[in-house]
């Protein structure tokens, strides 16, 4: 009798100590992001989406891709701009904000109400012009004078993290495009039966390398300035390979649909 109490009083306090665990697990999670800044993430992303899906559209209409998608070509264009967003835009800036705490510093992100409204009208005549917002993070004031060097390289690779995860989702959906086309190709499918699904692999490649090869550019208070002050040779090598490829894109070499 004793031993099951025992038995019983064992199971009920390793109950306790995991949920003890999940909430101290959740409650850090909850320290790394406040109401705001969800509520900020969320707008920007919905926003960004609707204006590149118009952006997209307005760039396709008239053309074979709009008439193979027929009626419902805005509904995949937006299927796949939220996609391109939610991995060119938030992991964009959560990785800017995950780099600058791994210094100690505190990191959130905020919308520009002003980015947002550009990006909404210049949609309406096929480009985009994505300024959302930014993450801001409060290093020592006097970092930039006791450890100049390393203060240029912290704040380089920290604005480097976000252009770094635009590339390599780039290139992950286009490969991913390509091995649909590929397997849609030696399995004798009609190409018009996947063709929104090349859509939306397409689209996050297109946006992804589109978003790394401007936020490279070199002007305050874009993250090419920062970079390019740390490691010219980084800067160089990322913004040549992400303008290329974007230009590419927008040329209609890449990705290749054989329509």
């Amino acid at each position: 009798m004793v031993e099951r109490k025992a038995r019983v009083i064992k199971r009920r306090r390793g109950r306790s100590l995991r949920r003890l665990r999940f909430r101290l697990d959740f409650s850090r999670f909850r320290q790394g992001f406040n109401n705001r800044e969800i509520m900020d993430i969320s707008i920007a992303w919905l926003v960004l989406s609707v204006a590149f899906a118009y952006a997209l559209y307005v760039d396709f209409s008239g053309t074979d891709i709009v008439s193979i998608l027929g009626g419902l070509s805005f509904v995949y264009l937006l299927i796949g701009s939220m996609i391109a967003i939610a991995c060119g835009f938030i992991m964009h800036e959560l990785m800017h904000k995950f780099d600058a705490q791994r210094y100690g510093y505190e990191a959130h992100f905020r919308m520009w109400v002003f980015g947002l409204v550009i990006a909404m009208i210049t949609s309406l005549f096929g480009f985009i012009y994505a300024a959302p917002g930014a993450t801001y993070f409060e290093p020592d004031p006097n970092e930039m004078y006791t450890d100049p060097n390393g203060f240029r390289k912290r704040y380089g690779t920290i604005s480097f993290a976000g252009p770094k995860i635009n590339m390599i989702f780039g290139a992950i959906f286009l490969g991913l495009f390509y091995l649909a086309l590929f397997i849609a190709v030696n399995l004798g499918v009609e190409l018009y039966s996947v063709f929104p699904l090349l859509i939306i692999l397409a689209i996050p490649a297109l946006i992804n390398f589109y978003l790394c090869a401007f936020n490279l550019i070199p002007i305050m208070p874009l993250d090419g300035a920062k970079v390019f002050r740390w490691n010219k040779k980084v800067w160089a090598t990322f913004f040549i390979i992400s303008a290329a490829i974007s230009l590419m894109m927008f040329l209609g070499k890449v990705p290749y649909f054989p329509i």
